[in-house]
Formats: C-alpha cells, structure tokens, sequence
C-alpha cells in the first residue's frame, strides 16, 4: 500500500496532468479555443443608421483576438472606445468578430451585404485575421497543411488579406483600417524555438506587404507586447488577457490620426 501512495498515485497524477497540458495546448495552436469558425453563430448586423454628428462608428472584423477571447470587457475595440470616449468623443462599436475565423471565413463574411454595410458605414475599421491560418501550419503542430507548409501558405494568406483589405477600401473608401499583427503566446520552451520566430516575422511581414498594398492601412504591432510576458495571456494561455489588451488598445490608439480641424471629435482623417 505504502509503495502505491509512493509511487503509483503520483505517476498517474502526472500522466493525468500531462494529459490535460497536451489538450489544451493543442486546442491552443489549431485556434479553437472558443467557439469554432464552422460552429459559431454569426452576429447578424441590423441596418445601419446614420451616425449622430460628431460621433465615431467603429466596426470590428476577424477572429477572436478582435472578439475579445479571454476577457469579459470586449477586448481591445471596447478599450480603444473607452480611451477615445475620455478624450471627448462619442464612439460606438459594433463587433462583427468570430472565434476561429480563417482568412477564407473573412473573404465569405465580406461578400454579405449587411455586413458591406457596416464596414460602409464605419469610421475606423479594425481587423485581425490570419493567425489561426498560421498556427495550422507551424511545423510539428496539428495542421491539416502539415510540416513545412508555412511558405506556400504565406503566400495565400498575403494575397486574401489584400483582397479582405480591398474590399474594406471598396466599401469604404475613407475609414482607417487597423490591422493587428501576429503574436507567439508560445514563448516558454514549447517546441522549436527559432523556427516559430521566423514563422512569425515571416507571416507579419506578409501582413505588411498586403496593407502596403491598400490605402489607408496600417498594421499594429504586437510581437514585442507578448515576448516573455506569459502575464499578459489569458488563463488559456493563449489570448490576450485584460492586461494584454490593455497594452493592445495602447498601441492601436497610438496609432490613430488627430482629427482633422473642423471635423469635431469623432470624425478621423488620414491613414
């Protein structure tokens, strides 16, 4: 009995354990932490109405680093609200968001005219879109893609964000576009290190290349919020938790134009 207490009740609490750290993980790295893009229901927009003068419409699309995973308060878009809010500006958000969501979802979502519509009627439109493709394609993880796939896959994403981004701009020809950058939450000595950093630079700066291509773009950096600050994850350990979108929305505000003289306080202008 002694030997069993000793020895075999501890090692299958481990197993146990271990077992629990690889699901999690792998629900993790395949993005489906939260509702599955095939499985969610999709939010349905209602008509969009004219904005009261001087007010902000911002309209928020992609996966659910945009949704908010993780965190009770909206995530980052209802952060940036509230910072524009307390300098003065009346702002409403609608989130249009999906946990799971892959390029392709996206490229679907953009082609619903109620969905065209909202982006038409926006002042500032956020995205974030891609890192469940790129996650699928990390070597040594769960992907449908498999090893060695992130090149090819790269190049894919690249051309449909830019063609996400083109319709956004065809909608609305005006609105700042902002698009979040790609993060490792994986930096604690889970797989192979390097290869998961040139992964990521390699899939931000296909992120660059396609807002490069779109007028009115810019893509918001977030690789340095997360390196070696496991702190700001969620208890998932792998979205933001509240103080990493905190640093989230710090960033995506740093990067707002000032409102143009004679626009009032919720009108933006430029990039």
């Amino acid at each position: 009995m002694r030997r069993f207490f000793l020895w075999f009740l501890p090692a299958g609490i481990a197993v146990a354990m271990a077992g629990v750290f690889a699901a999690g993980f792998a629900a993790g790295l395949s993005g489906r932490l939260g509702v599955p893009a095939a499985e969610a229901v999709l939010p349905t927009p209602t008509p969009a109405a004219p904005s009261p003068r001087g007010s902000m419409r911002i309209v928020a699309l992609g996966d659910s680093m945009t949704r908010g995973a993780g965190d009770v308060a909206g995530g980052y878009p209802e952060r940036v609200a509230t910072a524009l809010r307390k300098a003065g500006r009346a702002v409403a958000v609608e989130n249009l968001a999906v946990d799971g969501f892959r390029v392709g979802d996206l490229l679907r979502r953009l082609d619903e005219p109620a969905v065209v519509e909202r982006v038409a009627a926006a002042d500032l439109v956020f995205l974030s879109i891609s890192g469940n493709d790129l996650t699928r394609a990390l070597p040594g993880g769960p992907s449908a893609e498999g090893d060695g796939a992130v090149p090819p896959l790269l190049d894919r994403v690249e051309a449909d964000v830019g063609r996400a981004l083109a319709r956004i701009r065809a909608a609305n020809p005006k609105a700042p576009v902002r698009l979040l950058g790609l993060y490792n939450p994986f930096s604690e000595g889970v797989g192979d290190r390097r290869s998961a950093r040139e992964a990521l630079l390699a899939s931000n700066v296909a992120l660059e290349r396609a807002a490069a291509a779109v007028e009115g773009v810019l893509v918001v950096p977030l690789a340095d919020l997360f390196e070696a600050r496991p702190d700001r994850l969620a208890a998932d350990r792998f979205h933001p938790g509240p103080t990493g979108y905190d640093e989230i929305a710090a960033r995506v505000v740093s990067s707002l134009p000032a409102p143009a003289s004679g626009d009032g306080p919720g009108r933006q202008s430029g990039p």
